[in-house]
């Protein structure tokens, strides 16, 4: 018997749907196609749900998995709405989608047309319907950025979150948003202008505000980072800016990757007056940013630029696990290279010499490597991975019995000794047995995946850490620490008050 997907999808430009949730919509859309496979006697296999934004390929792992599957040929078609669930994004999407079925020769069926890849009308037909989509799509796009950009003109505050000193507020009798001056959080940001004007710099204000036991809006400590972007934040003299922030797209290895570029000169982004009241005066405004060119000329980054500390993203204080940054010590101090936690205002988490903590890890990882050895060759996993591989095999027996039953169902229903209602509770029955025992297979097949795994470690894991042991001495700082990252994926470290340094080490180990 020939079986057929559903493939479901919410997307954010619905206007038919546009006050229902995520879950109303494709409730509706599903009761949609499932009338249709009951009139048309289609033996629906899997349905598909998408529930994530994005209109990419990529950003859908659900069209990629039934991609996958209709690339194979499992089903004769894939039952949607309309044409649009299935690509409304750039043109190599579409034509990608295009091809699948194309070759594979698998039917999309919605309510008003069944498209035929082997006829050369309904391919047309198909390809025109997926470029007029993909237009539509231009369209609508277009018509929100230019709705965005006049409610930005208008003085509306466009952001999902207000900024620390302000709360997000509904604007009555019409649509969009300002902002309302918090007055705790307004003084502590006029405090930072105060402080900034006085010549008192980033980390100054930041210890003195967690020395004052003032927290930021989550109870976090302020950093030097936080500070500055209050302090070149436009918003608090009454300003919406607008494009400040920028997503720029490139291809790499055939993927298109995206970033967040932030535009720091004002002249790359644009300022509207807002609706909501200034916390902090223009002039005083100006003078920090003129302040803030002084204290920080620009700089170019050095392209000789060489990695000085191996543990680079990987060390981080146990006590209150921040970053635990390398340091120089005073001319005075023989300008010794130290290792601290960058929280070390407020965490009493001593500082050590550099020299002292390479030598702790590295023991502790020879210490931990003996150790694992151990485990490997007395343990192992060879009976859970066969236990796993003999529960998959009776699962995939359960599995077509059931099938079996299925296409039974089916048949009695065809020949009138199955009643249309007995045949949907049969078929509702058997299908959850389907998807139950489905999630059964994927739980078990995750478990001898992480066996497996776990087993090859003695072939992957273990070689990498004695060749970083062995060649530690002769690597360049920039080496260790790519090393040092496929086989740890976290160190801690602490030392107390009697001078004892305590090394954790967390190895990349699957975790069962």
């Amino acid at each position: 018997m020939e079986q057929y997907a559903k493939y479901l999808r919410k997307s954010r430009f619905d206007r038919d749907y546009a006050e229902l949730s995520v879950e109303e919509t494709l409730k509706r859309h599903e009761s949609i196609l499932d009338k249709l496979a009951s009139d048309r006697g289609y033996h629906i296999a899997k349905t598909y749900y998408e529930v994530v934004s994005g209109e990419s390929i990529a950003a859908r792992p659900e069209i990629q998995k039934l991609l996958e599957e209709v690339n194979a040929g499992i089903y004769a078609g894939v039952l949607v709405v309309d044409l649009e669930r299935l690509a409304r994004g750039n043109g190599a999407d579409q034509a990608y989608i295009s091809q699948v079925f194309q070759f594979s020769g698998t039917k999309i069926v919605t309510p008003t047309k069944v498209y035929d890849p082997n006829n050369e009308f309904d391919e047309e037909y198909f390809e025109f319907g997926l470029f007029m989509s993909r237009r539509e799509y231009k369209t609508i796009n277009r018509r929100l950025i230019r709705g965005r950009e006049s409610s930005a003109s208008e003085g509306k505050y466009l952001g999902s979150i207000a900024p620390y000193g302000y709360q997000r507020v509904k604007l009555p009798n019409e649509k969009g948003y300002t902002l309302a001056p918090v007055p705790q959080e307004a003084e502590v940001v006029q405090r930072i202008f105060r402080m900034f004007l006085r010549q008192a710099g980033t980390k100054i204000i930041a210890n003195a505000l967690n020395d004052l036991r003032i927290p930021t809006r989550h109870g976090d400590l302020w950093t030097y980072s936080t500070i500055a972007n209050i302090l070149t934040n436009p918003v608090y003299t009454g300003k919406i800016r607008r494009g400040w922030s920028q997503q720029i797209k490139s291809v790499e290895d055939g993927m298109v990757k995206k970033r967040i570029k932030r535009h720091k000169n004002p002249d790359a982004y644009k300022l509207y007056d807002g609706m909501h009241p200034a916390i902090v005066a223009e002039e005083d405004f100006q003078l920090a940013q003129q302040i803030r060119l002084q204290k920080q000329p620009s700089s170019k980054v050095r392209k000789d630029f060489e990695l000085q500390n191996p543990f680079a993203g990987l060390i981080f204080c146990a006590r209150c696990g921040k970053r635990i940054g390398r340091t120089t010590t005073t001319a005075a101090q023989k300008n010794r290279i130290r290792l601290r936690c960058v929280n070390s205002r407020n965490c009493h988490n001593i500082s050590a010499d550099y020299d002292v903590v390479e030598r702790e890890i590295i023991g502790a990882l020879r210490t931990w490597l003996e150790g694992y050895r151990v485990k490997i060759d007395t343990v192992g996993y060879a009976d859970d991975i066969a236990n796993c591989k003999a529960q998959l095999e009776r699962l995939s027996q359960e599995e077509d019995k059931l099938r079996t039953q299925l296409d039974n169902a089916y048949d009695l229903v065809e020949q009138g000794i199955y009643t249309l209602e007995v045949f949907k509770a049969r078929r509702e029955k058997l299908t959850d047995s389907l998807e139950e025992l489905r999630q059964r297979k994927a739980g078990i097949e995750e478990t001898l995946y992480k066996l497996e795994t776990s087993e090859n470690t003695q072939t992957t894991l273990i070689p990498q850490t004695e060749a970083l042991l062995d060649s530690y001495d002769h690597m360049t700082n920039q080496e260790r620490n790519a090393l040092l990252k496929t086989v740890l994926h976290r160190i801690e470290y602490e030392k107390g008050e009697d001078g004892k340094i305590v090394i954790d080490l967390y190895p990349r180990l699957p975790r069962l």
